[in-house]
């Protein structure tokens, strides 16, 4: 009885761990799951960079794949969508593209030109609205407290030929009343722009490094009326934010604290007709702490 129960135990064990054979998609431009083990096979959908899949069965079908200067072989396997985007849809990729290592997911957004994605950055766009290619010219975003869109790798990722991408970068800043822990945010009051700087595109086909900023850029400000400023705190904030900063000669004194609200960045895409296709993305940023 003890060695029939030892066997079911077994079994049960081995059957868990491959039910939870977890993978991931590890191919920058995406990877097709498809109706049937076939590269001729109906394409269902394209799996983002990050994507979590289950392998559900293994087809022996092998394959080798050419990668730029590189050969991948691996096989066909089955596998179920574990994202919640995908819906738990199940089909055919090839796992020569798939890593047990979970990755980081990019923050991507598809218009109907191009898909720009910023690889390690946790954002969410503003709206409960889900589509799938966004035809707005401006998206709003907003971080993860703690995150920042400084010295991040942009992929724009064109879906038609063109004759130029160029990708641009800027920053909004407010103000802030800090108190002990507490603060108060005038994001609807003044702010300083910066230009539009242009990025560089690095030796990879369109992926660019984003801009990061010195201290000083996150202490820029436009020249204000103390007076103005001041009532704004009192409408904003309120009459205990006030005292707070009642005394305060410029800006940059006090319980006042300048800094970076907002990240702006614009792609212009230029088609071979030479129509400009621009769009821009603002990123709001957790200020004052």
């Amino acid at each position: 009885m003890t060695r029939y129960i030892y066997i079911v135990a077994l079994l049960i064990v081995f059957n868990i761990a491959k039910a939870q054979e977890i993978r991931y998609v590890n191919a920058d431009n995406g990877l097709f799951l498809r109706d049937t083990p076939s590269q001729d096979s109906k394409r269902i959908d394209k799996l983002v960079y990050g994507s979590e899949l289950e392998v559900t069965e293994r087809t022996n079908l092998k394959l080798d794949v050419q990668d730029d200067n590189e050969v991948i072989s691996g096989e066909w396997v089955k596998v179920t969508c574990k994202d919640d985007i995908h819906n738990n849809r199940s089909g055919y990729v090839f796992n020569g593209f798939l890593t047990n290592k979970k990755l980081k997911k990019r923050f991507r957004v598809d218009f109907e030109d191009f898909t720009l994605e910023f690889e390690n950055l946790r954002a969410e766009i503003i709206g409960d609205e889900q589509v799938s290619t966004y035809e707005s010219d401006s998206i709003d975003a907003i971080l993860e407290l703690g995150e920042t869109v400084e010295g991040k790798t942009i992929r724009v990722r064109h879906h038609s030929k063109y004759k130029s991408i160029e990708v641009f970068q800027r920053h909004e800043n407010s103000i802030s009343i800090i108190a002990d822990g507490p603060h108060c945010d005038l994001v609807d009051w003044k702010h300083f722009y910066s230009a539009w700087e242009p990025l560089n595109p690095t030796k990879k086909h369109g992926v660019f490094k984003t801009v990061t900023y010195d201290v000083s850029a996150w202490n820029k400000f436009i020249p204000v009326d103390m007076k103005d400023f001041k009532n704004a705190v009192k409408e904003h904030c309120g009459e205990e934010w006030h005292k707070l900063i009642k005394d305060t000669k410029t800006i940059n004194d006090g319980a006042t604290d300048i800094s970076i609200s907002k990240m702006y960045f614009k792609v212009i895409f230029t088609t071979l007709h030479d129509e400009k296709i621009e769009k821009v993305i603002a990123f709001d940023i957790p200020i004052g702490c």
